[in-house]
């Protein structure tokens, strides 16, 4: 076997303007990682966008809540019936109390527009925000129109188990806001 004649490599390397391979090579990767990095920056901002939005929803519904006396409202109407019907002979002589809001279906839009971005949030905050839009369409589908509350009851543990899942849905909420405030601070 003969032996590999490296001289004339060498010699081609030798006379090789490295200048411009240097500068071809650092233009390339200049030009592949600057769109990465700018795409990098614009993926951090929209996810931190989205998780904003999503927290400052909930934390919109908590106020109205609050402001609008949704859950005193319902525990008004169960101590109401429960009042009623201790004081009645029977169960079927009380009359039945009713619950009316009306809540449109597109309550928590942007929770329904970004359920594929949940991505963004950790697994808690994301298992958070899951139960408090659950417990409050719950009660929403109970209080709108031909809802059970709203069409009218004569059972007391019905307003209290729509006002104990509201809390519990303003406790996630309260939750998710404070956590989410704490770490915007940071």
């Amino acid at each position: 076997m003969g032996e590999i004649d490296w001289s004339p490599v060498v010699e081609s390397l030798a006379k090789a303007n490295w200048t411009a391979i240097v500068v071809a090579l650092v233009s390339g990767v200049v030009a592949i990682k600057a769109p990465l990095l700018l795409w990098k920056r614009q993926s951090e901002r929209e996810s931190a966008s989205v998780k904003a939005a999503l927290f400052a929803e909930v934390s919109a519904l908590v106020e109205i809540v609050e402001r609008r006396g949704f859950i005193d409202a319902l525990r008004e109407r169960q101590a109401t019936l429960a009042s009623r019907q201790a004081s009645a002979q029977r169960t079927s002589d009380v009359a039945p109390e009713f619950y009316e809001v009306l809540i449109d279906s597109q309550f928590n839009r942007v929770y329904q527009a970004n359920l594929t971005r949940f991505g963004v949030l950790t697994v808690e905050e994301a298992g958070q925000l899951v139960r408090f839009h659950q417990f409050a369409d719950s009660v929403r589908l109970d209080v709108i129109p031909g809802g059970g509350l709203a069409v009218g009851t004569n059972n007391p543990d019905l307003f209290q188990e729509a006002a104990d899942l509201l809390q519990t849905a303003m406790e996630i909420g309260y939750s998710l806001t404070a956590a989410n405030a704490g770490a915007s601070r940071k």
